[in-house]
């Protein structure tokens, strides 16, 4: 249900807005007060969603703007992962006595004016969806508890283990450059596997967030799969990611179309995390409208998984195992 959904997004953030706010490098960057003030304009809106929850059922207007309000979390869930990913490497680079090795000199002070700047944006939304329900009656109550008590909630931690970042390099090299070369495919699959804990998110997201990466593919998405592999779902989630806007839709041919709008013909970089699948049947789907959705070559995607059988049903070009 978009409620509880919407209430582990916010109990997450705000998590996540507390420890980033202690950082020393947030700190130094000026940015720990603009996270304080996002993180109580979050427990605000929290504060309103037990009120929603008893009124979703019965008002379509409170449906929508769970709905809406769903599709921003997800947004700046996403940003706080790669901010604390950004944070956990410059310490490690900083212990390594090279400071910023990862955001050149030259380039420190607008990457810190581009995080201000979206904070300043993601923050502007919630005001704009705490308004509304302001004007649709909403009243806070106590912190929610009660809705979500009994779902199992998973979280990404705040920062990744600094123990996983060390001594990656190589690792990070090799997975750059077999997604940036040319392909033979019309869409190559590059699967990262290992057993749980070993790092596979977090290689995939040093990989992500790489420079040359994000030059070399326009369009990047991230989406999370876990146990629940079904490629609408995962087709209306690379809407999201695209668009920071909720999508619902269950018609093929109408999310092809929106993610070509969206694409506009650039070469996308599309990470699967942590897939659970044996069965190629809804692979073979999500493949056919991917390739339906590429207006030009070398586009990829990046899989993480656990087991050796998910990468023989997704036919993946490569696959790359995480030692210890």
């Amino acid at each position: 249900m978009a409620d509880a959904i919407v209430a582990d997004l916010a109990s997450g953030l705000v998590c996540k807005l507390v420890s980033l706010a202690t950082q020393e490098v947030i700190q130094a960057w000026n940015l720990h007060e603009d996270l304080e003030a996002l993180r109580e304009r979050l427990e605000s809106i929290d504060a309103l969603l037990s009120d929603a929850y008893t009124k979703e059922p019965t008002m379509s207007a409170v449906q929508s703007w769970f709905n809406k309000l769903e599709a921003v979390a997800r947004v700046a869930d996403v940003f706080m992962d790669e901010l604390a990913y950004e944070v956990t490497r410059q310490k490690v680079e900083n212990h390594r006595k090279v400071r910023d090795f990862f955001v050149p000199s030259k380039n420190r002070i607008l990457y810190r004016f581009k995080v201000a700047r979206k904070i300043k944006s993601i923050h502007t939304s919630f005001d704009k969806y705490f308004k509304l329900a302001v004007d649709l009656g909403l009243q806070p109550v106590a912190h929610l508890g009660s809705v979500v008590q009994h779902r199992e909630i998973h979280k990404t931690p705040p920062f990744e283990d600094e123990s996983k970042i060390v001594g990656r390099d190589n690792d990070i090299a090799y997975l750059v450059q077999s997604l940036c070369k040319n392909h033979e495919e019309d869409l190559p699959v590059i699967a990262i596997v290992g057993m749980g804990g070993q790092g596979k998110t977090t290689l995939a997201r040093m990989v992500y967030n790489r420079d040359v990466v994000i030059n070399m593919f326009p369009k990047r998405m991230w989406v999370t799969v876990s146990d629940d592999f079904d490629f609408i779902k995962i087709l209306n989630e690379m809407v999201v990611s695209l668009t920071s806007v909720h999508s619902v839709l269950e018609n093929t041919e109408g999310l092809i179309k929106g993610l070509q709008k969206n694409l506009k013909g650039e070469k996308f970089l599309l990470v699967l995390d942590d897939v659970w699948i044996e069965k190629s049947e809804e692979w073979d789907n999500l493949m056919n409208s991917l390739i339906g959705v590429c207006g030009t070559k070398g586009s990829s995607i990046l899989v993480t998984t656990r087991n050796q059988e998910v990468v023989d049903a997704l036919r993946c070009s490569l696959s790359f195992r995480v030692k210890n």
